[in-house]
């Protein structure tokens, strides 16, 4: 498949200034618990980053391509498109913008993952009932070794409880978020002008604390 076909077959794929790779990006309108936690104050989607800065700055432009991108995700050449996007790219982010609309995206990104097996996916998600279906569906050891699934705080300095159910199962780890004392191994992108650079410790399977933003 062409560059092209894959636009057409699942959209752009996204860049940002934090990330050392490219990303996909869907609204944030479509994000299913995260619309929701949203309406509730002090949460962390209520303060959502991505409705903000850059997102905001130019939502004209950006807020098309992300509807066009969910629209995309039930075609029948989705799978094949974002295999083409990613090629062998070593490290890949899942939605730097929106999250999983059900179980049937989650295993079309499974199948990615497992058709580009050179490169590092990171998941990050509050749809922690997606992936207890999964998981209730495929079994244990069904997540491949290249996809980390990261389970997201809905509150500053409230950390993850990961449900019974997803407790050791490989790939799934967790992510907090911090107003002062860190959950977890914090992210270093704050005292590095904001970006990732040489870390990539989110593709591993440490609990991550990123301070609120």
């Amino acid at each position: 498949m062409t560059k092209t076909q894959a636009a057409i077959a699942c959209g752009s794929l996204t860049s940002t200034s934090k990330m050392p790779c490219k990303s996909y990006s869907l609204p944030t309108e479509a994000c299913v618990t995260g619309f929701k936690m949203s309406k509730i104050e002090d949460s962390i989607c209520s303060k959502c980053y991505a409705d903000k800065g850059f997102y905001k700055m130019y939502e004209n432009n950006i807020k098309p391509a992300q509807f066009s991108r969910l629209d995309s995700i039930n075609g029948e050449f989705w799978v094949s498109g974002m295999v083409s996007h990613i090629g062998n790219d070593a490290f890949f982010r899942w939605h730097d913008s929106g999250d999983l609309q059900n179980l049937e995206h989650l295993e079309k990104i499974v199948a990615v993952c497992a058709a580009t097996p050179s490169t590092m996916h990171w998941l990050p998600t509050r749809e922690y009932g997606f992936i207890k279906s999964y998981v209730a569906k495929h079994g244990k050891n069904s997540i491949p070794k290249n996809l980390i699934v990261r389970l997201s705080a809905m509150y500053p300095d409230k950390p993850v409880q990961i449900p019974a159910s997803l407790q050791n199962v490989p790939g799934i780890t967790a992510s907090n978020v911090h107003t002062k004392t860190p959950i977890g191994s914090p992210c270093k992108a704050p005292k590095q002008n904001g970006a990732c650079l040489d870390c990539r410790e989110c593709w591993t399977d440490s609990v991550i604390s990123y301070e609120l933003h």
